[in-house]
């Protein structure tokens, strides 16, 4: 059942929002304030310095690059050569990058869409609502809403997922949306094709009176963390507590190498 496991570790960035991972270009890349760390498939470890007083509040691998954000602007990296990068200034701000190369600002209800090597704008849609996060799932990308509406871009197709506004952590796994209700304690399982709602699963939350929880998604299963870490069954939608009181400060999933 699968194939060796590597070991890395990286010494981490605190506060630990300060760590932005992500998986692309056959690697694990952590950004920093100031660095941005490379993990290879076989465990290998490198960095490079960012410019000087960059620190990192996004970070999406699309197409040939990778692109980081500090909140102001946007800089482009090139994966096979990461000390090689280009800053690019924007006219807003940028609170949500995601894949695609989408951006949206704070409390903003515009998405921007830029161009996948310059990161000039290249188009604006306004979805009534401000953005919370942006989920690609293989060739669309979603836009979650603060008032409980998903929005796949491409065709400003809406799924209505809450009527309460709040977080609504959300991540792509096994052709679906999945989206943490916390106001009613459930994960909210759409179909990323057709949009419908496939399923709404209860989930005991580490605090009943305050449920808050984070949504991490592998290849074949989702992660729900709080106090705890539980598992997602896509196959029956089940979520069964694995790891009791981890209390864990940061989690991030990585693809395994192909």
């Amino acid at each position: 059942m699968g194939g060796p496991v590597g070991h890395a570790g990286v010494p981490a960035a605190r506060p630990f929002a300060q760590n932005h991972l992500v998986f692309a270009h056959r690697a694990l890349w952590v950004a920093q304030p100031g660095r941005l760390w490379r993990i290879s498939p076989a465990a290998g470890v490198s960095s490079s310095p960012l410019p000087a007083g960059f620190a990192p509040a996004g970070l999406v691998g699309d197409g040939r690059w990778l692109w980081l954000t500090d909140g102001r602007g946007l800089l482009r990296v090139d994966p096979a050569a990461p000390a090689r990068t280009v800053t690019v200034p924007l006219a807003e701000g940028v609170a949500q990058l995601g894949p695609g190369l989408y951006a949206s600002g704070v409390n903003s209800a515009t998405v921007r869409r830029l161009d996948p090597d310059t990161g000039r704008q290249v188009q604006a849609v306004d979805l009534g609502e401000p953005v919370l996060s942006l989920v690609g799932t293989g060739a669309d990308v979603w836009a979650t809403g603060t008032c409980g509406t998903l929005t796949r871009l491409a065709d400003r197709h809406g799924v209505r997922v809450s009527d309460v506004s709040q977080d609504l952590p959300s991540v792509e796994a096994s052709g679906s949306l999945w989206v943490g209700d916390e106001v009613r304690s459930q994960v909210v399982r759409v179909d990323a094709a057709t949009g419908a709602v496939l399923a709404r699963t209860p989930f005991t939350a580490a605090d009943p009176d305050d449920p808050a929880f984070v949504l991490v998604a592998g290849h074949s299963t989702i992660w729900v963390v709080d106090r705890h870490v539980s598992r997602a069954d896509p196959a029956t939608n089940v979520i069964t507590r694995v790891l009791p009181d981890a209390d864990p400060l940061a989690v991030a999933v990585a693809a395994p190498p192909r």
